[in-house]
């Protein structure tokens, strides 16, 4: 009977010193949670902010790609654009490969943001192709939010192996430039063969493929204002390591420009992009495509880094020998009455709806030809 007493006693003796500990934890657990709501009811007030589940990824390489199948939003304002994605991390549904198949590739103008599916220049040049060629063309978006040119080869060799791809349109754009130098994928070298030497700028540290597919970070994101801005600041400040330590000749790990390259009398930037656009129109003889090149045509110079202006204008000076170089910036002047801005989404820099109509528009009557003569 003492025996049991003690046993008794000790029990009651561990569960007191248990609660004793759980109260001041239960305290910090709901203390904090009523913190988190009283933040998230003060930043919706007072700072609104625009939820968006992120979709984009980084290859260990450094290139940037979308998401492999599943969905995601952006909200802007009264706006909300829904995204979806196949297998081959294309946006859009899974595509039938038995088809004519042309691929394009380029920014956020040719993925379509803010922008649903239908609304893309992307989709509406696939009306064009449904109407003139009925079940034998394919349009694929492979369109990606903040890519550059040098973010392309990368991606190709990784993912475009496996599409089968007949036609590949890279949508030129005013930023692709900037870019290409900023990410530091390719380092022009004319000592080199091909005059590029592959390179890297930044590297996804592991926590960011570990948390992008995970249904609780997704819920926070599509629910909490407040989870938008701390994973906003972790995007900045966490996720992806600087391997040029901001270009620092003597810090950098892997090898980067001269910093003369950067200046303004420079012409690496041009010779930069011509070479990874060879590079990319070499991929694609090498794997049964023709490879086209079109300008959005929302080009204003005021707006684009004097990089992209020195590149457009030599391009646009040499077009004449390159027969599959299109340029649809008169067609797009010529179609708005005073400026771009008329055609852009309200507060932002993309094509809203009539703009991305214009674009197929000019688009497709370019590309026509090209489909035809084929």
């Amino acid at each position: 009977m003492e025996r049991t007493t003690l046993k008794a006693l000790i029990l009651s003796e561990s569960m007191a010193r248990f609660l004793n500990l759980l109260k001041p934890l239960l305290l910090v657990l709901i203390s904090s949670i009523f913190a988190i709501l009283i933040c998230e009811l003060a930043v919706r007030i007072i700072i609104p902010q625009n939820k968006m589940v992120t979709w984009l990824e980084m290859h260990e390489t450094g290139f940037m790609m979308n998401q492999s199948g599943g969905e995601a939003f952006q909200e802007f304002d009264d706006r909300k654009a829904d995204y979806r994605f196949n297998k081959h991390r294309l946006r859009g549904k899974e595509i039938n490969l038995g088809k004519v198949n042309v691929l394009t590739i380029g920014d956020s103008f040719t993925f379509g943001l803010l922008l649903n599916e239908e609304q893309t220049y992307v989709h509406l040049l696939q009306e064009k192709a449904d109407e003139y060629f009925p079940d034998s063309l394919q349009f694929l978006n492979g369109g990606i939010g903040g890519s550059g040119l040098g973010d392309w080869p990368g991606w190709l060799d990784t993912h475009g192996i496996d599409l089968d791809i007949d036609y590949l349109v890279y949508f030129m754009n005013s930023d692709d430039i900037n870019r290409a130098l900023s990410k530091n994928l390719y380092v022009y070298d004319e000592s080199l063969p091909d005059s590029l030497e592959k390179s890297q700028r930044w590297t996804p540290r592991a926590i960011l493929p570990y948390l992008a597919h995970k249904k609780w970070y997704r819920w926070i994101q599509a629910n909490s204002q407040l989870g938008n801005i701390v994973i906003k600041l972790l995007w900045r400040n966490l996720y992806f390591k600087d391997l040029t330590k901001n270009f620092d000749p003597q810090k950098s790990t892997v090898r980067i420009p001269d910093l003369d390259s950067f200046s303004e009398e420079s012409d690496y930037s041009t010779l930069l992009g011509t070479a990874i656009l060879d590079k990319i129109e070499n991929w694609c003889t090498q794997n049964g495509c023709e490879f086209i090149v079109i300008t959005t045509g929302f080009f204003e110079e005021k707006k684009m880094s004097m990089y992209d202006q020195q590149f457009y204008k030599w391009y646009q000076l040499s077009s004449d020998q390159k027969e599959n170089f299109f340029d649809n910036y008169a067609c797009v002047q010529d179609k708005i009455i005073s400026s771009l801005d008329e055609i852009k989404i309200p507060g932002d820099s993309h094509p809203n709806e009539e703009g991305a109509q214009i674009i197929a528009n000019c688009t497709w009557e370019k590309l026509i030809t090209t489909f035809e003569n084929n």
